[in-house]
């Protein structure tokens, strides 16, 4: 593709980002590597949010970055999402120069499914995945989906108290250095995968691949598996 017509494409696509965010406040978890993010989308009727929601967000000139509102308050119009920024990128560069009072254009992105029946959900993601899983608990119903999360973090965390709180299903593996797939695939080996209707594996690209690949090869695993990676 030849440079104008690439800029042209990237025109075009900037004249979908007309959608307002405004930034209203910031939190980071030590050692400042996790953002939590409360926005407040006025335009956006969040009623409509019964898949797992995802906000394109122009994150520098022709640079876009998907990510998903964690939790959010439907009468209020305001959500949290929460960005990784371990690695380097115009994502994780946009994240931390945000602050409170910015404003944020962002557009509709493609959005995940819930599972079709009811029965226990297992989720196995780095922390990319953070917020997509946070999603799919708000959407759940826990008397028809008990539901429960593996998350690996590449950093020694300082959770916060009221995260821990709010979230006991959530499982935290801290192991800075380790391999996420290997330390994911030893979770889900202490499982008894039989017992899940639906599993949920997203975050870094090889490790969603591999994992999905280990998993549809047990023979006591009839659950479906929605997958789906983030970054490489």
């Amino acid at each position: 593709m030849t440079n104008g017509l690439k800029k042209a494409v990237f025109n075009l696509m900037d004249k979908a980002f007309t959608q307002e965010g405004f930034v209203l406040a910031i939190r980071k978890w030590q050692p400042e590597m996790m953002y939590e993010i409360d926005l407040h989308l006025p335009e956006v009727d969040m009623n409509k949010w019964n898949t797992i929601p995802r906000l394109k967000c122009k994150v520098a000139e022709f640079e876009y970055r998907d990510y998903t509102p964690a939790k959010w308050d439907v009468e209020k119009r305001i959500c949290t999402m929460l960005i990784e920024t371990e690695h380097n990128g115009h994502g994780s560069a946009w994240t931390k120069n945000l602050q409170a009072g910015d404003t944020i254009l962002f557009a509709p992105a493609h959005a995940a499914q819930l599972p079709s029946r009811p029965g226990k959900i297992v989720c196995f993601g780095d922390g990319s995945a953070l917020g997509h899983f946070l999603a799919l608990k708000q959407l759940t119903n826990r008397n028809e989906y008990p539901f429960e999360a593996v998350i690996f973090l590449n950093e020694d965390y300082t959770l916060p108290d009221y995260f821990k709180n709010k979230n006991p299903e959530f499982k935290f593996v801290m192991m800075p250095g380790a391999n996420s797939l290997d330390s994911l695939n030893q979770f889900s080996e202490n499982k008894r995968m039989s017992d899940y209707t639906a599993v949920y594996i997203a975050g870094f690209i090889p490790m969603v691949t591999g994992l999905r690949k280990i998993l549809k090869k047990n023979p006591y695993l009839t659950a479906k598996i929605f997958a789906h990676g983030f970054w490489s």
